[in-house]
């Protein structure tokens, strides 16, 4: 099937609903791939068939190297649908607590439409 088919396909679709990989039950897709220098086959990846600890902390790095900023790493964290529990457990208590400030008291969970963002903060140490 090619790209453009799977897009006319989804339009039909409720823009918010989750993408799943076998069905209703499945897992749901993280990654849309392709190769770099070869565009030519496409792949969809769900946390089962990537390394997603890998794949958290390199986002992290990211931030490190100042390619991109912090909001953005947050923002598309969010949109992968990666939680805030998943980068508690691989990058720690600290990191944890600074995204949710950030995502919560930065404004972004809101603009985000995440209202389930600030339900996170209610189980954190704050103080």
């Amino acid at each position: 099937m090619k790209v453009k088919d799977v897009i006319k396909r989804l339009e039909k679709y409720n823009p918010e609903a989750v993408l799943r990989l076998g069905g209703s039950k499945g897992e749901e897709v993280l990654f849309t791939c392709a190769l770099a220098q070869d565009d030519k086959n496409v792949w969809l990846e769900s946390e089962s068939m990537c390394d997603l600890n890998e794949e958290i902390a390199a986002r992290f790095q990211q931030v490190k190297n100042g390619e991109i900023t912090e909001r953005e790493n947050y923002r598309n964290l969010i949109e992968l649908g990666i939680s805030a529990e998943d980068v508690k457990r691989v990058m720690g208590e600290d990191v944890y607590c600074e995204m949710m400030m950030t995502c919560v008291g930065g404004g972004l969970a809101k603009e985000m439409g995440r209202e389930d963002l600030f339900d996170c903060t209610q189980k954190m140490d704050l103080f």
